[in-house]
């Protein structure tokens, strides 16, 4: 035990600390009012730290972040930053980063910084996003091993591709009117439909259930443990919900916008606070944890009600007779 705890504490130690040690920003996508040249100068300010892309007006600037192609814009002004337009409920951390990049004031007060997209008064943090995503990814490891436990059908037997997949769903569907049930007390996320918030919640726990249930048909209760580590424990910190994933490395990056938690995150915060905002991306992401999740459950349970059932071999002591006659 002494020897697991060390190796855990090496491997959870390492990745946490090259995550989260030291971020940089990447490429931050932000939009600048004008031509292509002045993009150009304001993208030299902070070398591989923007992305600036050009916009021909303010009111294009504005659509580019309720978009979210990008964070932030810049309209410039002959002496420099005119006016620096942020999104706090984009990333808020981006948003300090832009203050602090191109926001210095000067002796006249410019430029003027516009949060056209603020965090809602009750998550000035915005905070609530990551630790609903992150009691998501929970539920639904946590879920699972008690579908394992309660339903003894859920690896084999001719009807087990019903019972379990119609519990996931179930499950979901519960798990998700009673996280938004909990978030509305909180005041979060009420700018959205009731419905839009159900489903998404679901949706996401749907992903996470689906997905875990498939490893724990392959390898059994470990399947959890995999998935909860990958999901929960490494899944959270590289999501986008307490960090964007400019200011992490490539590979966590990329790693963190394919998980569950990270595509839900995305979704989570369009429905909450971009609706103009594409969703195709992080649905799509979802949806294959999902379909991959039914499809191995399923097949698994078509594979396993084929084989013959294996029955207990007589032993010696069957075939002795009776001493009772």
């Amino acid at each position: 035990m002494v020897v697991v705890g060390a190796v855990i504490a090496i491997a959870l130690g390492a990745a946490y600390l090259s995550i989260g040690h030291h971020p940089q920003p990447r490429d931050v996508p932000i939009a600048s009012v004008g031509s292509p040249a002045v993009a150009q100068a304001i993208e030299a300010q902070a070398p591989g730290q923007l992305d600036v892309r050009a916009v021909p007006d303010r009111a294009a600037a504005r659509q580019a972040i309720d978009e979210r192609d990008v964070y932030a814009a810049v309209v410039p002004g002959e002496q420099g930053v005119r006016e620096l337009m942020l999104a706090s409920s984009a990333s808020n951390q981006v948003a300090n980063f832009m203050r602090k990049t191109l926001g210095a004031a000067t002796p006249d007060n410019v430029p003027r910084i516009v949060d056209v997209k603020p965090l809602p008064e009750d998550d000035s943090a915005g905070s609530s996003i990551p630790l609903l995503v992150q009691l998501l990814m929970l539920g639904g490891s946590v879920g699972i091993l008690g579908f394992r436990s309660v339903l003894p059908r859920f690896q084999a037997g001719p009807r087990s591709g019903v019972l379990p997949i119609a519990a996931l769903v179930a499950y979901a569907l519960a798990f998700g009117l009673a996280v938004t049930g909990i978030s509305a007390a909180f005041g979060v996320g009420t700018d959205a439909s009731v419905v839009d918030r159900v489903l998404v919640f679901s949706f996401i726990s749907l992903a996470v259930t689906a997905s875990t249930a498939a490893m724990v048909s392959l390898i059994g209760a470990a399947g959890a443990a995999v998935t909860g580590t990958l999901f929960f424990v490494i899944g959270a910190q590289i999501s986008g919900g307490n960090t964007a994933f400019e200011f992490l490395s490539p590979f966590w990056s990329g790693l963190g916008e394919h998980l569950p938690g990270g595509a839900g995150t995305a979704l989570l915060r369009d429905v909450l606070y971009f609706p103009d905002a594409s969703m195709t991306e992080p649905i799509a992401t979802l949806a294959a944890y999902v379909g991959a999740g039914v499809l191995v459950v399923l097949g698994l349970s078509a594979l396993r009600s084929r084989l013959p059932e294996r029955r207990p071999r007589l032993g010696s002591d069957a075939l002795a007779p009776n001493p009772a006659g």
